[in-house]
């Protein structure tokens, strides 16, 4: 059947807005339907690891990323007895060796400029997806749009993965944040830190433009947060001052899990955070649906891309297992309470990760080095074959 494009993808975020720059490079016929008609107003995701960085070189953006962003070198961790020691990405294998800082905001519109206007359509309300045999079916109003794929990139509440029947079985974690970005006035530059209190955890890293993200734990879920809760939460457990006054701007989350059991029903495929779900703390949701949409984007340029679908799900749900797990992890420890349980996160922190014989793995392990599969030059490349799928 001849349809309106090859690809519809429905979401126009960092990774919906990757995978169409992918796309189009390849020739694909492609366009990205996104409900948001204005900028997020906070920064989101902020963090882009080096293997992202390789991704995208592929399209030539690496220096321009790196330019716009900050170059995250040290991260300070701080315990209830003081500084504990710092865990570095100096000495990292791999020749960017430094976790980019980089609001979300910027990074979709260095994408979208590079994808060209042309390409994406916003204010759309997708309201159905259906698909045959040989091609899918979007509705957005009134008018119908066919493409030979639909793809999911419209987040972790996904509308397109509940009309597929996608099962997501999710757990909600018991943990809530706040978080705002700051005029930066503490003198830390391009230093993140960490600090690890028996009352709460405080996680603070630098933003470009003189600003910086602080991301404080709360007891419940503030939705409506009071006035200055993050300043006077920071002030408590970190002595630190930062003045209501500079905050910019403020969001709430309370992370959860969970990975589907199939990336892909037919010609309908999940990418990105419509595919899995993991704590932000860390920074490894993005990134993790940067290299989905790697992956993805070398399957939809093959000759029989249904055929190499059953690929794509079963690397890339390992590789979010993975993520999960590290993101989960990395939380649990972070925000235990007390003073005895500070005491012990203390000595582990210190001697085990911050200065014993593990700490030289910290920096490749938070830089998502040694997550599985985390660039398509690391799947075996037999499996990107149909006759082996």
């Amino acid at each position: 059947m001849k349809t309106d494009f090859d690809v519809i993808i429905v979401g126009g975020g960092p990774v919906g807005l990757l995978l169409a720059c992918l796309l189009k490079k390849q020739g694909l016929r492609i366009r990205v339907l996104e409900k948001r008609t204005q900028p997020i107003p906070h920064s989101a995701a902020i963090g882009i690891t080096p293997p992202s960085l390789h991704i995208l070189n592929k399209l030539g953006l690496t220096s321009e990323f790196i330019d716009a962003g900050l170059k995250v070198r040290d991260c300070f961790v701080h315990g209830q007895s003081g500084l504990l020691g710092c865990m570095t990405f100096r000495d990292i294998p791999d020749e960017h060796r430094f976790i980019l800082a980089l609001p979300q905001v910027t990074t979709i519109a260095i994408l979208q400029k590079h994808l060209g206007a042309e390409f994406i359509e916003t204010g759309c309300e997708v309201s159905e997806v259906r698909q045959s045999d040989d091609h899918c079916v979007v509705r957005d109003g009134d008018r119908e749009l066919t493409a030979r794929y639909v793809i999911a990139c419209d987040g972790s509440r996904s509308r397109v993965r509940e009309w597929i029947g996608m099962k997501a079985p999710a757990h909600a974690y018991d943990l809530h944040f706040l978080m705002g970005d700051f005029i930066d006035r503490t003198g830390f530059g391009e230093e993140a830190h960490l600090f690890f209190t028996s009352t709460g955890s405080v996680e603070s890293f630098p933003l470009p433009g003189g600003q910086r993200r602080w991301i404080v734990q709360t007891d419940t879920r503030l939705d409506q947060p009071p006035k200055g809760l993050v300043s006077e939460l920071t002030r408590l457990r970190t002595g630190l001052d930062v003045p209501v006054a500079d905050q910019v701007n403020e969001s709430v989350f309370t992370p959860r899990r969970f990975n589907c059991d199939r990336y892909y029903d037919g010609r309908v495929i999940l990418c990105g955070d419509a595919a899995h779900g993991m704590s932000p703390i860390g920074g490894q949701g993005m990134n993790t649906g940067f290299a989905d949409a790697e992956f993805l984007a070398e399957v939809l340029s093959h000759g029989d891309p249904c055929s190499l679908l059953p690929a794509y799900s079963r690397f890339r749900r390992k590789a979010a297992k993975t993520a999960i797990f590290r993101a989960e992890w990395g939380m649990w420890l972070g925000t235990w309470r007390g003073r005895k349980l500070s005491i012990l996160r203390d000595a582990i922190l210190k001697f085990l990760l911050c200065q014993g014989p593990i700490a030289r793995r910290m920096g490749p392990f938070y830089a998502m080095l040694t997550i599985p599969f985390n660039t398509l030059a690391r799947v075996p490349q037999a499996s990107l074959k149909p006759r082996t799928v």
